[in-house]
């Protein structure tokens, strides 16, 4: 018998097992994935704001600033609201770059997503010099959190050798990865010696035949309560209070297949199949400032400040673990083990970095506008509260510090108005790296036209972005990494159609 259960529970691990199961789509710590995923925002709302590059901070009048700049509600001059679906398309190319032959994967996800919906109220003081004082409220779009991949190839190395280390590292075995092997008879410690061995170490350099298939849906979105107010058309202020709201689901499924014959590459082992199900929600809270200044007509000059978001998340997950082996030539064995009802949850608090705005429009009478906007982040300052394990937290915001950096975010966009009622726009998107030591660029490129008559306007925008990244199923200190590449190119078409009263 070559296997011998255990069931207990060490806590500090168990939060590990979390991060490694909130799984990275981007190289890093599994921790500073989830910093990235819900801090790193590509600014959603109406389609002439996604068309325009989402540059409008300095231009307002349009509802998607009330998540930018508040100051621009302040520019409406009558009521108004608006409805703003999406269709949100991903592709995805995967190569696992340890496989010689590096064969070549593609995926691909489609949704539909409200970019915006929302309505503004405007009023007129009875004060000559107050023209407006508006108030809004919207739902604006954040981040898109879906997109699928799937990796396959041959190469050394086996998810067991993670496991092994684990169980031989301290932290023996715990009820949703390393107990979850042994219960499956993956891992298993024959002299009862508290020293745990796996088959693949008796041929460690034994290549596998590997693949991995990752779904993941969700996205983040944003209510938004905002006032604007105008002051003699000459400074515009603005305040909102945001609600940010998470929903995040994903399912993952890691196979490796001895290719060999019986009794094949690597003794005993035939193939395993490791399942992972997460799904995050949650909620925060942040507040927003912003003023627009005009020192005359054509030029607007806008600022804005955003404190950091405080997001308290809930993770439940699951993990599944299939392994199947065979004594000798005559007798196989298969052996499931299953999280079940030991599915776990776990909550904890994420505090966003702060944000600031400057931002620049040019207005060229009714022919159109230039306008452009920077944004500075230091995503170091994002930290997490794992509420009572107070080690694992400092380790993790320790890392953020160490890992990530600052950036500058730069957008542009441009109106062109032909025959009154017809509009043509484009905008560029500019986006380097949050991690330390990395200068790529991403490119965020759109492009879009409406018609606006007096009470009613439609617009269409179009926005594309591609970026690698490199994933990894499984982390290990002395085994292979594996290590894959992903290419993602994100495309999405959005409609707004919106009434004036």
């Amino acid at each position: 018998m070559k296997m011998k259960r255990h069931n207990f529970l060490n806590p500090r691990y168990v939060l590990l097992t979390l991060f490694a199961l909130a799984t990275a789509w981007s190289l890093g710590a599994q921790n500073i994935s989830d910093v990235l995923r819900y801090s790193v925002w590509e600014y959603g709302g109406t389609a002439r704001f996604v068309a325009t590059g989402s540059s409008m901070s300095a231009l307002g009048a349009d509802l998607s600033v009330s998540s930018t700049n508040p100051a621009g509600i302040g520019l409406f001059r009558r009521s108004e609201y608006s409805l703003t679906p999406a269709l949100l398309i991903t592709n995805a190319q995967s190569r696992l770059l340890n496989d010689p032959n590096r064969p070549l994967e593609k995926a691909d996800r489609g949704v539909f997503n409200v970019h915006n919906f929302g309505m503004v109220f405007t009023s007129q003081p009875l004060s000559p010099k107050w023209k407006q004082m508006n108030f809004g409220i919207t739902i604006n779009h954040l981040a898109n959190l879906n997109r699928d991949f799937r990796f396959v190839g041959q190469s050394a190395g086996s998810l067991t050798q993670r496991f092994q280390e684990v169980a031989n590292g301290g932290a023996g075995l715990n009820d949703y990865e390393t107990g979850l092997a042994s219960d499956a008879g993956a891992l298993y410690d024959i002299d009862e010696n508290g020293i745990f061995d796996i088959d693949y170490e008796l041929t460690p350099e034994a290549a596998l035949q590997r693949e991995q298939t990752a779904t993941a849906q969700g996205s983040m979105s944003e209510l938004a309560f905002s006032f604007g107010a105008n002051y003699d058309e000459k400074v515009i202020f603005g305040v909102t209070i945001g609600v940010p709201f998470v929903n995040y689901v994903t399912s993952k499924t890691y196979a490796e297949t001895d290719p060999g014959a019986a009794p094949g590459n690597v003794p005993y082992f035939t193939d395993l199949r490791y399942e992972e199900d997460l799904t995050t929600t949650g909620g925060g809270v942040n507040a927003k400032v912003g003023v627009i200044i005009r020192p005359q007509q054509a030029i607007r000059v806008g600022l804005a400040v955003h404190t950091p978001t405080n997001i308290t998340l809930t993770d439940d997950y699951t993990t599944r673990l299939i392994y199947n082996y065979f004594e000798n030539e005559d007798e196989t064995g298969s052996f499931l083990g299953n999280s079940g009802d030991r599915s776990g949850s776990f909550e904890y608090k994420l505090r966003t970095p702060w944000r600031y705005f400057g931002s620049l429009g040019l207005i060229f009478g009714k022919r159109g506008f230039l306008t452009g906007e920077v944004e500075y982040v230091d995503f170091r300052q994002a930290n997490f509260n794992f509420q009572g394990f107070t080690a694992d937290e400092a380790d993790a915001n320790q890392e953020i510090k160490d890992l990530l950096q600052s950036t500058v975010n730069i957008r542009l966009g441009a109106e062109v108005v032909a025959r009154e009622k017809f509009r043509f726009r484009a905008g560029l998107g500019i986006n380097p790296s949050p991690f330390q030591g990395d200068e790529n660029l991403r490119y965020v490129y759109s492009a879009g036209a409406g018609i606006r008559g007096q009470s009613a306007y439609v617009d269409l925008a179009y926005r594309r972005s591609s970026e690698d990244e490199f994933y990894y199923p499984y982390s290990t200190t002395d085994a292979p990494l594996q290590e894959v590449q992903n290419t993602f190119r994100r495309q999405g078409l959005v409609l707004t159609v919106g009434m004036k009263f």
